[in-house]
């Protein structure tokens, strides 16, 4: 049984067996990875975009600012009390605003109502406390909306709790214009 055809006939199914093993194990993860690297690649913004969009940012900010102080809207302003409010009291507490939506406006009935929705992460006790402050010592409008809910972050291994608000303000038109 040791002949020279059968040995050779040995060495070639061993040589493709071992083909078929380096493809399984080392060149299919080295193909699948090189795939993932030209579509990052694809997908990347180049430096030269980034500074491009920083200008056009900035220079949008500018153009708003000019258009907030030259109408005088004293009446908007209550999303940044309330955007400053839950900044100062993230750095003192112990939750964090992770969103903070743009407020939606409707119009019915002469009152323009605006509806404003943020998600704080943090101990029941510290998102009750805000919610507590919200409505008792602040008037920034009603809460018409609060859901708490547990998640699980699952790369940490922990749970958190996650407390979605929505605040409605309302602002009669008849006011709006008395401003002006």
């Amino acid at each position: 049984m040791k002949t020279p055809r059968n040995k050779n006939i040995v060495l070639i199914v061993g040589f493709i067996i071992v083909l078929l093993l380096s493809y399984r194990f080392v060149l299919s993860k080295t193909i699948f990875l090189k795939n993932e690297i030209s579509k990052l690649e694809q997908h990347l913004v180049s430096s030269e975009d980034l500074a491009h969009i920083a200008l056009q940012l900035d220079q949008r900010e500018k153009f708003i600012d000019s258009v907030l102080q030259k109408n005088n809207l004293k009446h908007l302003s209550i999303q940044n009390n309330l955007l400053e409010f839950l900044n100062r009291e993230a750095r003192e507490g112990t939750f964090q605003i992770t969103q903070f939506t743009e407020p939606h406006r409707s119009v019915e009935n002469e009152v323009t109502t605006t509806s404003y929705r943020f998600t704080l992460r943090g101990s029941f006790l510290a998102c009750e406390q805000i919610i507590y402050q919200l409505e008792q010592a602040y008037n920034f409008g009603k809460i018409t909306h609060l859901k708490f809910e547990k998640k699980r972050d699952f790369r940490k291994g922990k749970d958190y709790l996650e407390c979605n608000v929505i605040i409605e303000s309302f602002v009669s038109l008849q006011r709006v214009r008395a401003l002006d």
